[in-house]
This record gives structure tokens, sequence and C-alpha cells, in this order.
């Protein structure tokens, strides 16, 4: 591994100020699919406030990337609101049985507590673990699932999407709740001083119209923005997989600084249309390079998004598309960090990439 000159904490800090830094900041999505690097299941971890927190320090130490944190995962707020997931030892969580079974129920759910409920409280502990440990030396954050995407686990993805068509206030009704939930999260995770960013798959355009995105997603994602933005008094990133140019400039409309880009889109359009607003990251293949790839192969992709991405008004930080899957070796996210360390040097001269 390539040697830093500075901390990631430094290193932030003076990239949000516009300061000069060393490299070019790099931020792997990894959490509990790395659990086997360190040698204890999923489920383990999911159960674990100390092995949550203990992953996220040994991923550090070992790769020294630019944040480190641990969220509420997708499938969170609906299990503090009564759903059954289920916790394979070598695989992520999933929905087994949704707490609503028919949208037109809604009105019996209510919003969860994040002190009392599901799995919350452990992402707390692990996150006061880990800003205790290492909160001196790298940036903390936290992640929530965006509205939508909380939702369908409370209810089922296709059941969400057939009520958007059938009964859409009762959507409403149930986007509500979860928001108020989501809400609480945000407060909580404030508390602790954290950064705070969302995860909304379910409003990637591959499921859902410009116009669904628009009415059913975008208002609710703004809510949990501006409570963010208020209770920490920065910014906020939001990661959305798979399609998701169309919407674009509506995501512009949440106020989010940030926005992470799945691979299966392009950075540099990314960077004439979102650029001039908001930071953007990404995006290397998780699977196809990350986890299959030659250490080269990942070397010249990363090479390439640094080569694209570089310059973006507001800013670029390397990353991979989406969660690095399981089964990808180390070596693989070593050769990642020692590309951003060595192409993406500052003083960058893009025309030598």
């Amino acid at each position: 591994m390539k040697k830093d000159e500075m901390t990631p904490k430094e290193r932030m800090a003076a990239y949000s100020k516009g300061l000069e830094i060393d490299r070019i900041p790099c931020m792997p999505q990894m959490g509990v699919t790395m659990a086997p690097l360190m040698g204890i299941t999923t489920n383990q971890y999911y159960n674990s406030a100390e092995y949550m927190a203990e992953l996220e320090i040994f991923l550090f130490n070992k790769l020294g990337h630019d944040s480190v944190g641990v969220g509420t995962t997708l499938r969170g707020v609906a299990e503090a609101m009564g759903s059954k997931i289920a916790y394979p030892n070598n695989g992520v969580s999933y929905l087994e049985e949704p707490v609503l079974k028919d949208i037109r129920l809604v009105d019996n759910l209510s919003p969860a507590d994040p002190y009392k409920d599901g799995k919350l409280p452990l992402a707390l502990k692990a996150l006061e673990i880990i800003v205790k440990k290492i909160g001196d030396k790298v940036d903390v954050g936290s992640d929530i699932a965006g509205p939508l995407s909380a939702a369908a686990a409370v209810v089922g993805t296709e059941n969400l999407l057939k009520g958007m068509i059938k009964y859409p206030e009762k959507v409403h009704t149930l986007l509500e709740i979860v928001t108020e939930t989501n809400l609480r999260i945000v407060k909580a995770f404030a508390n602790l001083g954290v950064d705070l960013g969302m995860s909304d798959p379910v409003s990637s355009t591959s499921l859902i119209s410009v116009k669904q995105f628009r009415e059913f997603s975008m208002p609710y994602e703004k809510m949990c923005v501006d409570k963010m933005r208020e209770l920490s008094g920065k910014g906020t990133s939001i990661h959305i997989c798979g399609k998701s140019k169309e919407i674009w400039e509506s995501i512009l409309e949440t106020g989010v600084s940030s926005f992470s880009i799945d691979n299966a889109e392009d950075i540099e359009e990314a960077k004439k249309i979102l650029g001039p607003k908001v930071c953007i990251s990404g995006n290397v293949k998780p699977v196809d390079t990350m986890r299959n790839g030659t250490i080269e192969e990942i070397m010249n992709e990363a090479k390439l998004c640094i080569k694209k991405g570089y310059g973006s008004p507001k800013g670029y930080v390397l990353s991979t598309g989406c969660q690095i899957p399981m089964g990808t070796p180390i070596e693989n996210i070593e050769a990642f960090m020692n590309a951003a360390r060595i192409y993406g040097r500052y003083p960058i001269n893009v025309d030598e990439l």
C-alpha cells in the first residue's frame, strides 16, 4: 500500500475548504459484505454493535480510506416498525415478511423509536464506539434508507409499486410515517456529531418513472435532507443505484450536496449536469471489476474514473458504483486505494492519465 501525506480527517477538512490536499479523496463502499475479511459471519455483524464498529476500524486500519460509518441498512426502519428480516450467516439481510400485508391498512402503523426498536440502537452504539476510537483520524458517517426504499421493506416492493397506482393516498400515508421515523433517526445520529447520508435504490428510474419519483420520493427525501442540514450544519449525500440520469435535476431540488453515482451511469455526463451544483462520487464497477477483475483492471478503471471526474466544479470523490460484494479479495480493495494514491496524487495532470 502506498503511503499518504495527510490523515483522512485532515484531507477532507482541507478538501471541503478548497485547500491543497495530497491526493483525491477515495471512499470504497463496503460495510457488512466485508465481514468475512475479519473472520466473522454477516449474522454476527448484524447482531453486535461491537462487531459493526470493529469491522469499520479493521478496514480503516488496513486501507486508510476517507470515510467510515454504520447505517440503518435498507431494511432497518422496516424491522423497527415490525417487518421480519432474515439475517443469513453468509449474505446480506433480506425482507422475509413485511409488517404491512395490505397498503390499505397503513393507518395501523406508527413511527419507530431509534433508541428502542429493532436494531437501530445497535447502529447508534456502533457509531459511538467508532467515533471514540478513530473519530480523530477519519470522518465518521451514518446512512439511512431513503423513505421510498424504507417503505418498500414495510409493505414489500411489489405491493408498494402497485399501491402507487391503485392507492396513492395510502402510499403517501406510509411515506409520512416512514419519514417521521427517519427524522427521529437523523436526530439521534446528529447528536453523535457524525456525517449524514442516504441510500435510496427504489428511487432509481430502473424501477419507477420520473413522475413517480417527483410525487412519491423527492418530497420525502427533501424532508430528510432539510433535517440533516438543520441538525448537522453540513451538507449531505445520497446514493441511488441503477439508472438515475433522468432524475438528476430533480435530485438537485432536494438540496443534497453530494451525489453517489452507480456504474450504470457515466461520470463524465454527471460532471456536466451535476458537477456545477454538487460533489459527485463513483463509480468503479463493484462486481465485474472490484470482485472479479484483475489488479490491473481495477487500477485502470479507477484511473479512468479519476480522469473523467477530476476538475468537477464542486468536487469529485473516487468510489465504487455500489457496495463492494462479498467474496472480493482485500488485495483488490487495496489496489483501488493505491489507484487513488498513484493516479489521484495532486497535482493531477489529466492529460497524462
